[in-house]
């Protein structure tokens, strides 16, 4: 084994020695997996040797620093400091430090380092929730990742006072370097730690625990054992998982940032930019950069990612670049001529193979063609990658199938280190592709990927905005040309959002692929599937029976070969991206949402984020937490069915997060975690958080927290001061008040009821009446003004929201005082005719009925013959103003539907293209039996 993994044995002695090794493994136990030989000790098991030891030192750890703030009582201290210094700088850098990760598990280095780097940032305060964001990407390390900071009101007061001090800590030189700048806040928090340590020992004796790598490696350690494997991972920082977008959690909480608010780590989704994108943009150093440091990392690399196969064109591929550089480009193009004949099912083979080509006899950098070991490097590192993830065709993938399939091969890395090598040789290879082969090649949306990094759209939509958007379509307030659309829609939106499946996999299903219990995914004549693990069984009969009736009436009347959404005719490529569900999606996302960055790939972001939410969240106490709020709760249902539906019973717990990679079509976790969960910073900080009555529910291993009295400490307050830390709203507010500087107090939305999901257990209330039912009137269809336009549609709707709000023993007066406006409307017009007493109590009557309604009214009179002179009516919907006694008044409701592009005009009078449609629901509402049924 020392022989094989030591670079200075030549290559293929070494290759030679590995073949005949995994030969004997599989004659003596052809279930070992072969990468067994390669794990250090150290990781062949997650808790380690001297957990119990660390544990205890992680106690006594916590209780030196309750000892020595309740001791020090830091705030009250600082205000009889005449001149405070670096040291004291340092100790409440430390003292920071030691509880975010003591307190809120956040257990990664780099993590730590932006916390230093972000501590002069303002946190957010919304109810319950305080919280920083900062800007986790790093050079060379793949996906921006947003990470949410969030802060118990502990912490909250420990940040508050660093934050005082941020101004004397050292700063890095300017002109500094990405890479750099990350290495000197790391040491930073080091040097903050150490000075916080000797601070307690100098107050009550030693510690075990030495460093802050010792601190973090220990509180992993009690993740681990008392929440779950996942969450250790992620909070040490081998998974780099993205927070939710910081407008999409503003949502869902239901607050609104303020109307400034200085720039942020949290905008570098929007910009594109990252401090760790240090790569030049011309090809040459993108292509050469680092990728052949030595050999022996490939050589691990190469055997992990299955190089030593001996069949299959990765073998063949091997065996033809084995010999001397000479003899590559014989073999090499004896293999491209091969793939060529076998037609389109190998365009992609016959790409990589060309590529290596390319690159072992046309490309050079700094005047000279690559070295041997450089190309070999690209063949074992990408070239392997790039055969497994991609699919048989490139010049049929849409943008989206791309894109996954992009981030497959970079998700394939074996660690962190490894993305930025990755990355730079796909780079070359999507560059080299679309200029030598396929110029028309979807163009791939992740932004940065050019520059170093790429970022990820953590949107996702909660359970009550994908039942709104069901109840848009059955109550008819989206315009469609046919029932055949609104069904597809609708069995387009239930599929996505449940099982997370892709476009095309929903566009290409056929009647064949659908029954009462499955849903099959499988390649068929109009779209193939890019990879094995595309191929899967969806399960079906977690489904509410409305939702599975929606998904399976699309079957209805078909025969078994014909596309649910296309019929018997085979769609091509550009009918996919051509079917008009797709701009319906997108329209049913912003009316629920109010936000149009959203497109139906957030779906499956959704799908993701939720499922695994409510699968660990029930293991985690998330339906009793008081940090958790209704739409997080309302993930435990569905996503706990459809987790275990396809997971099973028997080894659920060790396997959910196999079971969701399956249901997202990946071969790897990986892939599921770093790019479609936005949810872990939230299951880690559930997990951690230990408030004042959950110490023993949360089976937290160490000593009961004094909570209360570290938090009067850390304020300031005299020791016998009382703070109730049951209300965490009041409390956060109340130090809003106290420290209004320090802290951005955010404000509710109005429609706060949209932000708070119910349980999907309880049934919603119902509507007392809905637009489609007036639209199915009997000969309603054939009246004046019928909306059938979207726009229609809108203004109508915003009018029947206004008059739902009328109660049921006032509804007999609304449709007389609806009929009278019929009885004096204009013929072939929006206007109908009051004489002024008339006019007065009609709407007096109206607006009593429904205040806030708006109106539009004119004052006609003769003014002589064949001519009427028209003065609007200032303050129409206030009855005084109908005093004048010669003449008549017009009168209607307006249409107060917002328009985009408002231009100007000469009165403030709005002219509006739907106000027939106005006028329809007037009559609707005035001629329908009961519109408003109890």
């Amino acid at each position: 084994m020392a022989a094989t993994l030591n670079p200075k044995v030549p290559g293929e002695l070494r290759v030679a020695m590995l073949t005949m090794l995994q030969r004997r493994m599989k004659q003596v136990d052809p279930s070992t997996p072969q990468r067994l030989f390669l794990m250090r000790a150290e990781h062949q098991s997650a808790v380690s040797s001297r957990f119990g030891d660390e544990l205890a030192a992680l106690g006594a750890f916590e209780q030196a620093i309750e000892t020595y703030v309740m001791a020090k009582r830091p705030a009250a201290a600082d205000l009889a400091l005449a001149d405070p210094g670096p040291a004291e700088a340092m100790e409440a850098m430390g003292l920071l430090l030691a509880l975010l990760i003591t307190r809120l598990g956040l257990c990664s280095p780099a993590l730590l380092g932006k916390a230093v780097q972000a501590v002069g940032c303002t946190p957010w305060v919304g109810g319950p929730w305080a919280w920083v964001d900062v800007d986790l990407s790093e050079p060379a390390r793949g996906t921006k990742q947003l990470r949410r900071l969030f802060l118990d009101p502990i912490t909250l007061a420990t940040w508050i006072r660093a934050s005082q001090y941020e101004h004397l800590l050292p700063r890095p030189k300017d002109g500094l370097k990405a890479g750099k700048r990350v290495s000197f806040y790391r040491t930073l928090a080091r040097r903050a730690f150490r000075t916080l340590r000797r601070n307690l020992e100098a107050s009550g004796g030693s510690l075990a625990i030495r460093s802050l790598d010792d601190l973090c490696h220990a509180q992993a350690q009690r993740i681990h054992l008392t929440t779950m494997p996942l969450l250790a991972t992620y909070a040490q920082g081998n998974i780099a998982s993205s927070s939710l977008e910081i407008g999409t959690w503003l949502r869902l909480i239901g607050y609104q940032a303020p109307a400034q608010h200085p720039p942020s780590a949290s905008d570098f989704e929007a910009t594109g930019e990252s401090e760790g994108a240090d790569a030049a943009d011309d090809d040459q150093t993108l292509v050469l950069d680092g990728i052949d440091p030595g050999g022996d990392k490939s050589l691990v690399e190469q055997i992990e990612r299955g190089d030593l196969e001996e069949h299959g064109l990765v073998a063949t591929l091997r065996m033809a670049m084995a010999g001397p550089r000479s003899t590559w480009r014989e073999h090499l193009d004896a293999l491209i001529d091969g793939l060529q004949a076998q037609g389109p099912e190998q365009e992609t083979a016959r790409l990589v193979v060309c590529w290596l080509r390319y690159l072992a006899f046309e490309r050079e950098g700094k005047g000279h063609t690559l070295e041997d070991g450089t190309v070999q490097n690209y063949r074992g590192m990408l070239g392997n990658r790039l055969l497994q993830c991609l699919p048989p065709q490139l010049s049929e993938v849409d943008t989206e199938e791309l894109q996954d399939a992009y981030l497959d091969v970079i998700m394939s890395r074996r660690s962190l280190e490894q993305t930025g090598r990755i990355k730079r040789a796909l780079v070359a290879f999507d560059r080299y592709v679309r200029t030598a082969h396929l110029p028309d090649l979807p163009q791939v949306e992740l932004p940065g990927f050019e520059t170093g990094s790429y970022a990820i759209s953590s949107r996702i939509i909660a359970e009550q905005e994908f039942q709104r958007g069901l109840d848009l379509i059955s109550q008819g307030e989206v315009a469609f040309g046919d029932l055949v659309l609104a069904r597809q829609t609708e069995a387009f939106w239930v599929l996505a959002y449940r099982f997370g499946l892709r476009r095309r996999e929903i566009l290409g299903l056929q009647a064949r692929d659908l029954d009462q219990h499955i849903v099959r995914i499988r390649r068929n004549d109009a779209r193939k599937l890019k990879t094995g693990n595309a191929h899967r069984l969806v399960p079906m009969h977690v489904l509410a029976p409305q939702e599975r009736h929606r998904v399976l009436r699309l079957a209805e009347g078909r025969s078994l070969g014909d596309f649910v959404f296309f019929g018997d005719t085979v769609p091509t490529a550009k009918l996919f991206d051509a079917h008009p569900v797709i701009p319906k999606i997108n329209d049913l996302l912003e009316r629920v949402t109010g936000d149009c960055r959203l497109h139906p790939h957030n779906l499956r972001h959704s799908s993701a984020t939720l499922t695994l939410l409510g699968a660990l969240g029930r293991d985690l106490g998330l339906g009793s937490h008081p940090y958790a709020t209704r739409w997080m709760k309302s993930s435990l249902y569905a996503g706990t069915r459809v987790e275990e539906a396809v997971s099973g019973q028997l080894h659920r717990k060790g396997a959910r997060g196999s079971a969701l990679a399956v249901l997202m079509g990946h071969g790897s976790e990986l892939t599921t975690y770093e790019h479609y969960v936005h949810s872990l910073d939230l299951l880690l900080f559930l997990a951690c958080w230990s408030g004042r009555f959950n110490d023993r529910a949360s089976a937290r291993l160490g000593p009961a927290r004094k909570n209360n009295a570290l938090l009067v400490a850390m304020l300031g307050y005299a020791p016998s001061t009382r703070v109730d830390t049951k209300d965490i709203p009041a409390l956060l507010r109340r130090m809003c008040d106290r420290y209004p500087g320090s802290l951005t107090l955010l404000a509710p939305v109005v429609d706060h009821a949209r932000a708070q999901v119910p349980s999907t257990q309880t049934a919603p209330a119902a509507q007392p009446w809905t637009l489609q039912r007036l639209r199915d009137l009997p000969g309603a269809s054939n009246w004046r003004g019928f909306p059938s336009t979207q726009a229609e549609l809108d203004s109508v709707n915003l009018l029947i929201k206004q008059l739902s709000r009328i109660g049921s023993e006032d509804r007999p007066r609304l449709r007389s005082v609806l009929a009278r406006w019929l009885d004096a409307q204009i013929k072939n017009s929006e206007w109908a005719s009051f004489a002024p007493d008339a006019a007065h109590l009609w709407v007096q009557e109206l607006t009593a009925l429904a205040p806030g309604i708006s109106l539009e009214a004119m004052h006609v009179s003769q003014e002589y013959r064949n001519k009427k002179r028209k003065v609007p009516v200032a303050a129409p919907e206030d009855s005084s103003s109908y005093v004048e006694k010669d003449g008549r008044y017009w009168i209607r409701l307006a249409d107060r539907r917002p328009k985009i592009d408002e231009r100007k005009r000469q009165t403030e009078r709005r002219r509006s293209r739907t106000q027939e449609c106005v006028s329809w629901l007037l009559r609707a509402l005035a001629t329908s039996k009961d519109p408003f049924p109890n």
